[in-house]
């Protein structure tokens, strides 16, 4: 993490890799130019660069050199905004190893927190570096004519941009929207989760309970979420073709009203004017509840973002517990890591909160768009009915028109229903979250781990904590 696009390297890449553990989770934060301030045991062991050597210096003294400047801007503009940042990431150990990870990097206080992961979802990783790979020979071209690193980077976070929307990801903030949850939920189901430790006593055994406490009741919000946004999905999918219906009622109305048709069918003139005249102003409803349902489905992403972050932080903590628990070697060092991460922890809860409450209104605006919808179409869907019960059907060419009407009144009745349905589901799903027990949860993590030091930021664990 660091602002300079193209910042040196202290290796030369040799070819060789090696690997994160499944249970392996870098941990370290930095100021807000990107100077390294804390960095835990496992970082220090896959960086292969003392600790001495890695407190102090800028973040990027791991970038690996086939990273692309594009992403770097991408990252911090994102931090920028006050946003979470995720990204698939090579970098470079001090004997010229590289090594994989999942990076996130949150806004903390004055400066930043990063949690790192052995990567699992190999088709989203194929695809970032599928990316990268086009982008950087790209951004090393414009360095040798002459740009600067700075243009470089900012042509090459256009060009990902460009390669993202061609990908179907709108955005950078879509992808991770989709990487980050689909990354912890493969963790989750490699790893064997926060342990017990039965042995532990005094603030480690009730930080171990809370945080597994909280996993329980996020993971219960990330199901319920999971819900919301299946349906949200199935009716952006279904909206689209009410709007074709009405198209075609439209079409069938005007036909039969014109020529020949619609003399011998007079009597059905102003069902079908209304029929037709409909269609437009239903249309543009449509049109409406598609935004509406597309700015639910965003907001669904991004709740279901921030919930996965929760659980990434809180897994975390219980990893750092466990550790000093266990009195491993370098425990301590991540000591002052659990009170960043239970401030990060809490704020993202109040985040995810907001997300959720939106959430709920977005999902009943939709709903009572449909059911505004449903009753527009109401009237002339009965009245294009009773003129095909009382019509005389043995009159030529009446079987056709009928025909050709009741299939447009029952597609258009059958695409109201699924709506409708769909509508109803959203309403039932999308309810306010039930925080109660995270917000004591989080609140007990957060008194265990520590008074906030002197200044507003962060949290340190004291060293008096039962772990002997």
């Amino acid at each position: 993490m660091t602002q300079s696009a193209e910042g040196p390297s202290a290796a030369t890449p040799t070819g060789a890799r090696h690997d994160v553990g499944v249970d392996e989770m870098f941990f370290s934060t930095t100021d807000a130019k990107g100077v390294i301030e804390q960095a835990n045991s496992v970082f220090v062991r896959m960086s292969r660069h003392p600790r001495q050597e890695l407190v102090g210096a800028p973040h990027n003294i791991i970038r690996h050199p086939a990273m692309p400047g594009g992403a770097l801007k991408l990252m911090w503009d994102t931090l920028a905004a006050g946003l979470p940042f995720c990204a698939y990431v090579d970098n470079l150990a001090a004997d010229g190893s590289t090594y994989g990870v999942f990076a996130t990097i949150t806004p903390l206080g004055d400066g930043y927190l990063s949690v790192r992961s052995r990567p699992f979802q190999g088709a989203l990783h194929d695809a970032a570096f599928s990316l990268y790979a086009q982008v950087r020979p790209e951004e090393l071209r414009l360095r040798e004519e002459g740009a600067t690193a700075h243009d470089a980077a900012v042509a090459g976070a256009s060009r990902l941009g460009e390669l993202l929307a061609a990908a179907g990801f709108p955005s950078y903030e879509e992808f991770v929207w989709t990487a980050l949850p689909a990354e912890v939920e493969s963790r989750l189901a490699s790893s064997a989760g926060i342990p017990e430790r039965p042995e532990a006593t005094g603030q480690l055994a009730g930080m171990l309970d809370a945080a597994r406490g909280i996993d329980v009741e996020l993971r219960r919000w990330a199901s319920g979420l999971d819900d919301l946004q299946s349906v949200a999905s199935r009716l952006l999918l279904a909206a689209p073709q009410l709007r074709e219906t009405m198209q075609r009622n439209q079409e069938t109305a005007e036909l039969i009203r014109d020529g020949e048709v619609g003399e011998r069918f007079a009597s059905a003139g102003v069902y079908l004017r209304v029929w037709a005249d409909m269609a437009p102003e239903v249309g543009a409803l449509v049109g409406n509840l598609l935004d509406q349902l597309g700015e639910l489905r965003r907001s669904c992403a991004e709740t279901r973002f921030r919930i996965a972050l929760a659980v990434l932080h809180n897994t975390t903590v219980g990893q750092f517990v466990v550790e000093l628990a266990d009195g491993l070697p370098g425990a301590e060092e991540a000591r002052p890591a659990i009170g960043d991460l239970c401030q990060a922890l809490e704020e993202g809860m109040a985040l995810t909160r907001q997300r959720a409450d939106l959430n709920v209104s977005l999902a009943a605006s939709a709903a009572d768009q449909i059911a505004s919808i449903r009753d527009l179409l109401e009237l002339p869907q009965s009245m294009i009915r009773q003129w095909l019960a009382k019509a005389d059907r043995a009159a030529a060419p009446f079987a056709q028109v009928a025909d050709a009407v009741s299939a447009q009144v029952e597609r258009t009745q059958a695409d109201m229903d699924l709506l409708t349905e769909l509508a109803d589901q959203c309403r039932r799903i999308a309810v306010p979250l039930d925080v109660t027990r995270v917000d004591a949860l989080v609140a007990v993590l957060a008194d265990l781990a520590g008074p906030k030091a002197p200044g507003g930021g962060r949290r340190y664990l004291s060293s008096t904590d039962g772990s002997s």
